[in-house]
């Protein structure tokens, strides 16, 4: 029974059935036809898996950077940048890094930073003689850094599946995202240094503080986000209910892009996103204990055995890849961390290293071929063929797996800020 549960959910991974029903269907299977367990104990599997306290941050972190996104956000972060770092060489290749990463701290979302600001940047790196493919690569991988820098979807289902602290993984992934985005930020700059791209205008100290004072608003989301957890005013649930009022009072009474009937209609979108996460989740605790009884997860552990930390850290990070090219990044965490939960522990990696480690391997699936989300939104937003688009992604791709050498094994890039502001 247990080789028919795996065989049936490989094969309705791979004829590319809903995921959820990807995992219910061979999960539930198992444990009734295999088990003679009652038919309630899969509801209540799935429901367990859901009713979880911490879990009430998700429809508040997305409903905050969905609101926020339908504003004026994109064009003030941008300019934001452009004031800071678009005078120096690839200073627009930075602003695109720049702007993604402060709309990361803002959203969440891996393909935030295609939506908001994506149009503008690759027009204007476009006109400034840039090559055309190296703006659509930039933006298509960079905006994932969204996934890495607090508050962060993935971190938080990541949290749910392996008990570990929201806000430790948070402060964990603010290293990792600097990492990520130096990486591409010091290739953006030998790129433009070496191909002699013209420098931009230095702005004046007007233009700067002007700039400054006209993204506060925005920039408030992420203080309070993480000055509330950071300070213990708010836990990670109370942070992300306070951050979605923010947004939308700013939106309504500040920015005023925002009235009732759009708010009502961004409630919708949030949740109807909402919901596919939440099933996605109570799958994955079906799943997670379909595994736990058929012992798969003590099988691969004795599989590994005697394996080194290095290794087993190199079989993860192969696992994750090849994963996030075919799903999204919280399905490859709900399928793939049961399995791979007791062989790191047995090896002793950090969980909130190991939480960097993983969010950083599906944030690069969100940009790999064949199945990258990114590439998708890409295709759509900047109208081009996904075979060329594809070709345009491939030298970052190759960034990012250096950015994710660099987060895989120096751990105190991921865990300084946790063990300094959290002893």
């Amino acid at each position: 029974m247990v080789a028919l549960f795996l065989v049936g959910l490989f094969f309705f991974l791979i004829i590319g059935f809903p995921i959820f029903l990807a995992l219910i269907i061979p999960s539930a299977g198992f444990l009734i036809s295999g088990l003679n367990l009652p038919l309630m104990m899969i509801p209540q599997r799935m429901i367990n898996g859901m009713n979880k306290y911490t879990l009430l941050c998700i429809p508040f972190f997305i409903l905050a950077a969905t609101v926020m996104g339908k504003g004026k956000l994109g064009d003030k972060l941008l300019a934001l940048s452009r004031s800071l770092v678009g005078h120096i060489y690839g200073g627009l290749a930075l602003t695109c890094i720049g702007a993604c990463t402060i709309i990361g701290a803002i959203s969440g979302a891996g393909t935030a930073g295609i939506i908001t600001v994506g149009p503008m940047i690759v027009k204007d790196m476009v006109e400034n003689g840039y090559p055309k493919s190296f703006a659509l690569g930039l933006i298509t991988t960079v905006s994932v850094v969204a996934m890495l820098i607090p508050p962060s979807i993935a971190f938080v289902i990541y949290s749910m599946v392996t008990g570990t602290s929201i806000a430790r993984l948070f402060l964990s992934g603010i290293g990792a995202g600097i990492a990520f985005a130096f990486v591409f930020a010091a290739y953006a700059y030998i790129y433009a240094k070496w191909h002699k791209i013209p420098l931009a205008r230095r702005p004046s100290l007007k233009e700067l503080f002007a700039s400054i004072y006209d993204s506060l608003w925005a920039l408030g989301l992420p203080v309070i986000i993480l000055g509330g957890m950071y300070s213990g005013l708010f836990s990670p649930t109370e942070a992300a209910a306070a951050s979605a009022v923010y947004a939308v009072m700013v939106e309504m009474f500040v920015y005023r892009e925002m009235n009732l009937k759009d708010l009502f209609n961004t409630c919708i979108t949030t949740g109807t996103t909402v919901a596919m996460i939440y099933v996605l989740l109570g799958a994955g605790s079906l799943l997670a204990y379909a595994m736990t009884i058929a012992k798969i997860p003590l099988a691969l552990q004795g599989l590994f055995a005697g394996a080194s930390y290095f290794t087993i850290l190199i079989v993860i990070n192969i696992a994750f890849l090849i994963a996030g090219c075919f799903v999204g990044p919280g399905s490859c965490i709900v399928i793939l961390m049961p399995l791979f939960l007791p062989i790191a522990q047995s090896v002793g990696i950090d969980l909130i290293h190991l939480g960097a480690i993983v969010v950083t391997n599906v944030a690069i699936g969100m940009f790999t071929p064949p199945f990258g989300l990114d590439l998708f939104v890409s295709c759509g937003i900047f109208k081009v063929e996904f075979s060329y688009l594809s070709r345009c992604v491939f030298p970052f791709i190759l960034l990012s797996l250096l950015a994710l050498a660099i987060v895989t094994y120096i751990p105190a890039i991921s865990l300084w800020l946790p063990g300094i502001l959290m002893k």
